[in-house]
């Protein structure tokens, strides 16, 4: 068992005999929670970005944003279309 103090702005020092095995590092973040009487942490692992490729495509007159494999609103898919036309006839 390793025992720490909680100093005056609830600080404490994580032992090295529980970050080594759960791969903590300086600057890692951990999400705490209070269950079942007991403290319990967990490193938070940061999502990587994800590309997603849309194309404009016309339905009815109107310009929507269409992503495959992902349902969206119509009403997110035309304001997506329209600013995407913005963009364009900025350049």
């Amino acid at each position: 068992m390793s025992a720490t103090i909680v100093r005056e702005k609830r600080q404490t020092t994580l032992p090295s005999d529980v970050c080594e095995p759960a791969g903590i590092e300086p600057g890692d973040q951990i999400d705490w929670r209070f269950e079942a009487g007991e403290i319990r942490g967990r490193k938070m692992v940061p999502l990587a970005p994800r590309r997603v490729t849309a194309r404009l495509v016309t339905r009815s007159g109107k310009l929507f944003f269409e992503v495959p494999d992902a349902t969206i609103g119509e009403d997110f898919s035309e304001a997506v279309a329209r600013a995407v036309c913005e963009e364009r006839e900025n350049r």
